[in-house]
């Protein structure tokens, strides 16, 4: 049976993305950044909104070592909760959505965010500055 439209599996993998993101830690290039961005506009991402409350939805963000504000996206569940896992300890609850990537991207605009990172603390993470992603979503 097909999952509804729009929604996406607990074991949902943005394959893609991930693959995107080996690339560029291997060879930090333009092209392959491009190449990421066209992959992170594509399938789902998974947003962080643990801690949130029935009702009030926040998602969670992480700083930059200057103190602003990022906004962490996963390609999967498991991704998360290894990251939330390895900051908060055993037994924190993590809390998800996985949302369409260019909606997932698109909340970049509702903070003064100024970038996103894919997988942190992944083996293969990558901080994108802001200026990147608003270019990505106006040409997808």
């Amino acid at each position: 049976m097909a999952a509804p439209a729009g929604r996406f599996p607990q074991t949902y993998e943005n394959g893609p993305v991930r693959k995107a993101l080996a690339a560029i830690a291997g060879e930090p290039t333009m092209e392959n950044l491009e190449a990421l961005l066209t992959a992170a506009t594509k399938g789902g991402l998974v947003v962080d909104v643990t801690g949130s409350d029935p009702g009030e939805v926040r998602l969670r963000t992480i700083q930059s070592t200057a103190g602003e504000p990022v906004l962490p996206l996963f390609t999967s569940m498991k991704a998360l909760r290894n990251a939330v896992g390895a900051a908060g300890g055993k037994g924190t609850r993590v809390q998800a959505v996985i949302v369409p990537a260019a909606e997932a991207l698109g909340y970049i605009a509702n903070a003064d965010f100024v970038a996103v990172q894919f997988d942190p603390g992944a083996a293969h993470t990558m901080v994108v500055a802001r200026s990147h992603i608003e270019s990505a979503l106006s040409e997808h």
